[in-house]
Parts: C-alpha cells; sequence; structure tokens
C-alpha cells in the first residue's frame, strides 16, 4: 500500500522541479534579452579579447588599456590631417624596412622640411582621448642616448585608434594633464580629451610616425596572429588613406613616394604553403624575439628582431622583390634580389631549395615616386626551402655568389609562421 504513495511523492517532487527549472529559464531567457537590447551581447572590448587570445579575459591585458572606457565601436573618420601638408617633404607609406623594423612597418611617416627640432605643429587628427604617452631616450637599434621623443595613442572609438610617435615636444595643455614623464617611462589608463585640429606637439629634424588602427578586423595575411602578441595593435593596421576625405588624400598623396593602390602601402604578406611573408626563427617567441631581449634596446646589434625574417615586396616598387633579415652578419639589413625571381609567391615545398643572391635595396624616399634599379653586385646569398607545416628552412651566407653556394650546411636554421 505505500506504492502509490511513493509515486505521488515522486511526482509532487517532479513538479516542483518542473516549476524551478521553467522559472530559471524563463528569468534567463529574460535577461539574455535586455542584456542583448543594452549592446552588452555585442560589446567589442569582450570580442577583441577573443579575437587575440581566444579566450573571455578583460581585453585590457592585450590591449593595455588602449579601449579602456571607450563608447562606441563607429568607424572614426580622421577629420585632420596630422601636420600642414605645407610643412611635409614627402610622405612614405606602410611596408617599408629600417634598422630593427626586419619585417613590413605598421606605421607611415611625415617627413618635415629640412627644420631644428620642434619647428612644426602636430594636430590630432579626430576627437577622441588620448590614453597612453611614452618618452623614449635611446636609439631602439643601437642603445645609444638621444633626446626625448613621444609616442601617444588616441582612443576614438571601441573599433578606431590613431598613434604618434617620434614628437619631439608635448604641447604644454598635455604636459600638465600627464605631470613629469621621465625618459624611457610611459604613462597608460589615461583619458585626456582632444578634439580634431588640436596642437598635440611639435616635430622637427626627424620624421612623424603615424597609423590608424582598426580593432574591428584582423588583416588577412597574417596566418599566425598570435605571433605578433608582443606589438598586438599590428594585425589589425587598417588603411591610413581610407579614414581621410579626398581631398585629404590627394595632398598626401601628392607627396607619396608610392604611385599604385593601395597608396597607404601594404604589411600582410603571409601565403599559407608559400615562401612570401614574415617568419620567425623557430623558439624565439615570435615578435617578441627570446624573453632575454623583450624590451631591450640592441646590444651589439642584436635584439627581439634578430630573429625575424621577411620575403615581400618593395613598398615603393611592388614589382621589387625584398628580403629582409633580423641577423645578417649580426646586423638587421634588407636586400633585393639579382635578377628579381622567383617570385615568392610562387615558391612551396615542391619548389625544392631555391637560391637567391642578394644585391643592394636601393632607398626610395622621393616625393616623385621614381623607380630606380638596384645594383647588380652581389654582397651575399640566402638559400630558403618551404616545409610542411608553415616552417622554413634557411641559411645566410654572406660575402658569397651564387656560385660559391652548392647547398645547406650544418648551420642551416628552421623559422616558422
Amino acid at each position: 500500500m505505500r506504492k502509490p504513495y511513493a509515486q505521488s511523492g515522486f511526482a509532487h517532487i517532479w513538479l516542483i522541479l518542473s516549476v524551478v527549472i521553467s522559472i530559471t529559464l524563463v528569468t534567463f531567457v529574460a535577461f539574455r534579452v535586455l542584456y542583448k537590447k543594452n549592446g552588452a551581447s555585442s560589446n567589442p572590448i569582450s570580442n577583441l579579447a577573443n579575437k587575440i587570445t581566444g579566450s573571455g579575459k578583460n581585453e585590457n591585458d592585450e590591449s593595455h588599456g588602449w579601449l579602456n572606457k571607450c563608447e562606441t565601436n563607429d568607424r572614426k573618420p580622421m577629420t585632420r590631417l596630422p601636420m600642414n601638408m605645407s610643412d611635409v617633404a614627402s610622405f612614405t607609406p606602410y611596408g617599408i624596412t629600417a634598422g630593427a623594423h626586419v619585417t613590413p612597418i605598421d606605421h607611415l611617416y611625415f617627413y618635415p622640411k629640412d627644420s631644428p627640432r620642434d619647428k612644426y605643429p602636430v594636430f590630432a587628427m579626430a576627437d577622441g582621448y588620448i590614453v597612453e604617452i611614452g618618452s623614449r631616450g635611446v636609439q631602439v637599434d643601437t642603445g645609444n642616448a638621444r633626446p626625448p621623443e613621444y609616442r601617444i595613442i588616441f582612443q576614438h572609438s571601441c573599433q578606431t585608434v590613431s598613434y604618434f610617435d617620434l614628437v619631439t615636444k608635448l604641447d604644454d595643455s598635455i604636459k600638465k594633464e600627464i605631470g613629469e614623464l621621465k625618459p624611457n617611462d610611459s604613462k597608460g589608463n589615461l583619458r585626456i580629451p582632444v578634439k580634431a585640429g588640436q596642437e598635440i606637439g611639435r616635430i622637427g629634424a626627424q620624421s612623424l610616425d603615424t597609423a590608424v588602427y582598426n580593432f574591428s578586423m584582423t588583416l588577412p595575411g597574417f596566418i599566425s596572429p598570435k605571433l605578433y602578441k608582443a606589438e598586438f595593435w599590428k594585425v589589425h593596421t587598417d588603411d591610413f588613406f581610407s579614414y581621410f576625405s579626398q581631398t585629404d588624400q590627394d595632398q598626401m598623396q601628392a607627396k607619396n613616394s608610392r604611385k599604385v593602390k593601395p597608396y597607404s602601402g601594404k604589411i600582410d604578406y603571409d601565403q599559407p604553403g608559400k615562401l612570401i611573408g614574415n617568419w620567425f626563427k623557430q623558439g624565439t617567441n615570435g615578435y617578441a624575439g627570446p624573453d632575454e631581449n623583450m624590451g631591450k634596446p640592441a646590444e651589439n646589434g642584436r635584439g627581439y628582431w634578430s630573429g625575424h625574417l621577411a620575403v615581400f615586396y618593395d613598398a615603393i616598387d611592388p614589382t621589387t622583390i625584398i628580403v629582409s633579415l633580423g641577423d645578417y652578419n649580426g646586423l638587421p639589413k634588407s636586400f633585393a634580389v639579382k635578377g628579381n625571381s622567383p617570385d615568392p609567391a610562387s615558391v612551396s615545398k615542391d619548389s625544392g631549395v631555391t637560391k637567391y643572391e642578394l644585391v643592394t635595396q636601393v632607398n626610395r624616399l622621393s616625393p616623385t615616386g621614381g623607380v630606380s634599379v638596384p645594383s647588380t653586385q652581389v654582397l651575399g646569398v640566402v638559400l630558403f626551402e618551404v616545409l610542411e607545416g608553415e616552417k622554413l628552412k634557411i641559411e645566410i651566407f654572406p660575402d658569397k655568389t651564387g656560385n660559391q653556394v652548392s647547398g645547406f650546411t650544418s648551420a642551416a636554421l628552421t623559422y616558422e609562421r
């Protein structure tokens, strides 16, 4: 006679549990709808964290607070050129290599006319906030002391960030906001409001470096974005020209050394299974380089860049193949290729060993963008062999010609990406 009672008891228990579960589900769905209505479900900060790290940890762990307290996810146009173009001698696009910049550079250069330090004003390109300012008192490639210069990060939205570097003097209004800033130090988590056209500082006797980064997109020509966590912004480098009016674009292009589209230049060249693109010496921590070199200036010509390698096309004349080596006889150095072939985009594991004779890379900073022919004098040789799994076998032979190099030796190294 107890069995029906037990069945009735269990029935009551399941009824109660069903009600509780239903209430919980309804509450959860209502919360999600309200959450989405308020825009939280598409929080760009959380999305950025997932893009960069593949996890849900706070974006600020990866972006150094550049997007902290950002207000909208709009793509913000730049309404003011960073310099008066009458003060500019020439403009150089993304994608050149120089010194410690072994892979194509993620910023452009406005070269002022011959001038003393601090002569020309530099302006905020759009409304927003200064979120970080850093001071540098050494030459990165050499470690030599130099007068301070400033790196400034501007947040314009949760998507759009711009940057200046090599500013030689901060405006007094900015100095008041940040207080003392020692050489080789930085202040982050700032929120200094600025307006488009507001003078931020001065430049002279060297270039103004600048770029726009779009945290809603990742460039497709980086096979492994995670290798760039040391410079997380690099994979978000956007077309600089596209943020400006046609009038501003025309002014820049008149002094641009690159005469083919995209006029802003290009930095991402990786193609799966091909030689072309960026590579890093195996086991050296990607773009960051070995831990012992992180954040340090050069020592005897070597630094975080020593394990970098890039095979790509010249930023000024994209028909020219460039081989950029992080450690050529102990120094970073870029070369053109004798005969300008084979095309690195056609070199795969089926190509076997590829030999390039290295010749002088012509430096083209002329605003007229004239095409120069590299020297034919061979300065060295490099052998490449594309391997499975985005690996690359490489060996450099300084001061050799092609006839003097028959194949790899035991000194060959493996690079990856």
